[in-house]
């Protein structure tokens, strides 16, 4: 291992002992409990035999690379010759910090920092990931895959993820996690968007029911950047994604868009911050969900504007559909604004189906259960829509279609 990831795996490790597990207490987890969740149940584990990942969502179709994380290590590898000789860099994360330290050593722990009891375990104990360094003026057509996957029951997998797009350059990349086994997923992502340069970054959650994932993806966009942020959660038993979007030039754009379904007594917390540090930036923030059953989401949103970010336009929404009594959505944005001439707004609504729109349908001779998943397809359409690529937006929509009883 080189001194200088050691160096930071022995900081992370150091704020890792000295943070406790949070507790209702603390501000982000006041309604997700880790109350009896024995951590220390799951273990890391060397990666599997190689082999193609199953259950993957966005894997068909022409792709520019990809990899699979399975359990403590990538078992595929792979990069285009035609993206290679465009000086694009991408695979695993654990091998290219060897190869190319140039690339991970100036990032790698500077975006996401050990502040927070998970980043911090993350920062001490990740196996391997993903790099993409897109250099600057390079646009790449097609995607890149990355499927992160416990294969053995009770493993433990903590990834990582450095993703930069440089001046001027264009990217798509997917990230999607799946088990069907019992295990415990830790991950950091940490994303440059350089100026003027544009990353489309979709991040699938289809954990399985008796899994745990926690995350944390920040992102940083410079000056004209754009940064189009699709996120689609239907798995895991206990999951908290921390999504922060972090505006540091002048034009900058983020979009984030979110879909999710949970059913059974599944609990899903999503925290947002959209931090607007400069003049003129734009981020627009639009969550959808549908509950069934016993599950719960949480989400908490904060549009926070600094001072001298003058001109900023930043808009939030959670809309939620409850399709049983016993289901619940807890939705709490916030502002802290510290600067005038801004333009910054929010709603959150849940509810159950509107009676009357279903009456609509069934006295035309739609059955009650398909008159809710075309309402239920209504009402997740708008946030689907904004997906910019066609192929992964129909993909995602299937997805989250088939969640919904028929």
């Amino acid at each position: 291992m080189s001194p200088w990831l050691a160096e930071r795996r022995d900081l992370a490790a150091q704020s890792n002992a000295l943070l406790p597990v949070p507790t209702l207490t603390d501000e982000h987890w006041r309604f997700t409990s880790l109350r009896g969740i024995d951590f220390d149940a799951f273990q890391p584990v060397a990666a599997p035999a190689p082999g193609e990942i199953a259950g993957a969502i966005l894997a068909d179709g022409d792709h520019a690379g990809r990899v699979v994380v399975r359990d403590g290590g990538a078992v595929v590898d792979e990069l285009s010759e035609a993206v290679t000789a465009q000086g694009v860099a991408f695979g695993s994360i654990r091998r290219l910090a060897e190869e190319r330290p140039e690339l991970v050593e100036p990032l790698l722990g500077t975006i996401v920092g050990y502040d927070e009891k998970f980043a911090a375990e993350n920062g001490a104990l990740w196996t391997d990931g993903v790099l993409l360094h897109v250099p600057a003026g390079v646009r790449v057509a097609e995607p890149f895959h990355v499927a992160y996957e416990i294969a053995t029951e009770g493993a433990a997998q903590q990834w990582r993820a450095l993703i930069v797009v440089e001046e001027g350059a264009e990217a798509t990349i997917v990230e999607e996690h799946l088990t069907g086994l019992p295990g415990y997923a830790n991950g950091v992502a940490e994303v440059v968007v350089g100026a003027a340069g544009h990353l489309t970054y979709v991040v699938v959650q289809d954990r399985g029911d008796a899994a745990l994932h926690f995350a944390a993806h920040r992102a940083e966009i410079a000056k004209d950047g754009l940064l189009d942020w699709v996120a689609c959660s239907t798995g895991a038993r206990t999951g908290k994604t921390r999504m922060e979007t972090r505006l540091t030039g002048e034009g900058a754009t983020g979009r984030l868009s979110g879909v999710y379904v949970v059913d059974d007594k599944r609990h899903l917390d999503l925290d947002t911050t959209q931090e607007h540090d400069a003049p003129n930036a734009v981020s627009d923030l639009a969550f959808k969900g549908v509950l069934l059953d016993e599950a719960r989401s949480v989400w908490r949103g904060v549009i926070r504007v600094a001072a001298g970010a003058q001109g900023t336009d930043s808009y939030q929404e959670n809309r939620n559909l409850l399709l049983s009594p016993k289901a619940r959505a807890d939705s709490i944005p916030g502002l802290e604004i510290d600067t005038n001439d801004v333009r910054c707004t929010h709603g959150a609504t849940a509810g159950p189906v509107d009676p009357m729109l279903r009456f609509y349908l069934m006295s035309r001779g739609v059955p009650e259960a398909e008159a809710n998943r075309v309402i239920v397809e209504g009402f997740l359409e708008e946030a689907l829509e904004r997906i910019p690529d066609e192929r992964i937006r129909t993909a995602l929509t299937e997805h989250v279609m088939r969640r919904i009883p028929s």
